[in-house]
């Protein structure tokens, strides 16, 4: 078997979006990709973010929120910021590194309902998706 391709997916808080897109990552990719997820800054998981990914049969409550690690960093294939916020913060990506920008807007900002993240799931999953396909990965569960 190939070596699994690396992807790290970064957002501020690492309490929503981003934990989303590692979630879809590893049910669709499998043991063909090493997925993980990262904020700039930690918060608690949010309740929704772990009900919206159970009504699609994905368990995540006992995941955690983690500030972005750089060994990981630079040891990713692709590195997937999925907000404006991270890409004017983030370390600089270097060249050998695949820099992905997704523009999904935080569906917790301004007292975020569930409805909001369940649209951004959706988008998430949609994007994945793609980008598995784009680099070459082995689709499970589509």
């Amino acid at each position: 078997m190939e070596q699994p391709i690396r992807l790290y997916f970064l957002c501020i808080q690492n309490r929503c979006r981003s934990q989303i897109a590692e979630a879809f990552a590893r049910h669709y990719g499998g043991e063909h990709v090493i997925a993980e997820s990262a904020g700039l800054e930690t918060g608690d998981i949010h309740p929704y973010t772990i009900e919206v990914m159970k009504e699609v049969g994905i368990d995540i409550s006992s995941k955690n929120s983690k500030k972005i690690d750089m060994k990981t960093f630079m040891q990713s294939k692709v590195i997937i910021k999925l907000c404006e916020q991270v890409n004017e913060k983030c370390p600089i990506v270097p060249f050998a590194i695949k820099n992905v920008q997704w523009d999904i807007a935080d569906p917790l900002t301004h007292m975020g309902r569930v409805e909001d993240v369940r649209v951004a799931r959706d988008e998430i999953e949609l994007k994945v998706i793609e980008l598995l396909r784009g680099v070459g990965v082995p689709m499970l569960n589509d």
